[in-house]
């Protein structure tokens, strides 16, 4: 296991399959990468615990911020909505995110307005989606939702939600 851990890392380095800095899915496991060495790779995840892992266990990797990233946002409004209504306001707020000066440049490319994307149970959702610097998806997807969330508000749009038997429909 030993020849097969230190193939495998060769491979890797060679390879530029991943790097220090970059976060991956190793199997089971995500996080960031902090060591790439020839016999093991050790990530951090989330959560702050690190995982060393053999490489040559690993058979698969999925590098989430190899050049560029994205952001895929599905909002969930309420079926009353008027679908073009909320295309347009999404595609406005998509416009103003790109202009701002604090956040234009962690994009990568205008955000994109895909469209409904599924009929749920409680709404119709529809997707918004951005290209980004690598690493900054999950701020630019964290901001966009605040903006979305704002102007819905401001907008009197409704977030579809999932009713209950005990909830007041003045929810």
């Amino acid at each position: 296991s030993l020849v097969k851990d230190v193939t495998s890392g060769t491979f890797i380095l060679h390879e530029g399959q991943f790097g220090i800095g970059d976060v991956v899915r190793i199997d089971k496991v995500s996080g960031q990468v902090e060591k790439v060495a020839l016999r093991t790779t050790t990530l951090r995840d989330f959560e702050g615990v690190v995982h060393i892992i053999p490489n040559g266990a690993i058979l698969t990797v999925s590098n989430m911020t190899k050049a560029w990233s994205r952001t895929v946002l599905d909002i969930p409004v309420a079926y009353r909505e008027n679908v073009e209504r909320v295309i347009t306001v999404m595609r406005e707020i998509g416009d103003e995110f790109r202009g701002d000066s604090n956040w234009g440049p962690l994009l990568l490319g205008d955000p994109e307005v895909l469209g409904i994307q599924n009929f749920g149970d409680a709404g119709i959702t529809i997707r918004i989606q951005v290209r980004t610097l690598p690493l900054k998806q999950w701020d630019v997807a964290s901001e966009l939702r605040r903006r979305i969330k704002i102007r819905f508000d401001r907008e009197k749009i409704v977030i579809a939600h999932p009713s209950f038997p005990w909830q007041d429909e003045a929810i």
